[in-house]
């Protein structure tokens, strides 16, 4: 199977290419500053609004600094809603196996165990599956 590739607070992830409408470098968006949570702003991407997420955030971390980056996911139902990750850097598709996805031990922070459901070594780097869901797809009302 295929997977993006992306580094957010220095360390390796990886999310399911399917799932990928885009990748955005250097995104320009609206910050909504009392916004709740990881909640960082909101993109126009050919005419549609995208909620953008920091993933650094949801991760349980500070805001990174350097994350001016965004993958932009297809919606998850049949609306029209999406949702952006903001990430410090894209990286590339690589080829991972199921079988080679340990989702016996996975590291997550306790707030959002959710967000990772499983590790992968690939190349001699050890990444971090992204698990994407309704929970974590805000809706935009």
């Amino acid at each position: 199977m295929e997977y993006l590739s992306m580094v957010a607070n220095g360390e390796l992830f990886a999310v399911d290419a399917t799932l990928v409408e885009r990748v955005v470098r250097n995104i320009s968006y609206t910050p909504i500053p009392a916004a709740p949570g990881a909640v960082a702003g909101i993109a126009n991407m050919k005419g549609g609004i995208v909620t953008l997420l920091c993933f650094s955030k949801l991760l349980g971390y500070s805001r990174s600094e350097q994350a001016v980056h965004a993958v932009i996911f297809k919606p998850l139902t049949n609306g029209n809603d999406q949702m952006g990750l903001l990430i410090d850097k894209p990286g590339e598709l690589i080829s991972i196996d199921d079988s080679d996805i340990n989702r016996s031990r996975h590291e997550g922070n306790a707030d959002a165990p959710s967000l990772i459901s499983g590790l992968a070594e690939k190349n001699n780097n050890l990444y971090r599956i992204i698990a994407l869901s309704e929970a974590t797809h805000p809706k935009n009302n």
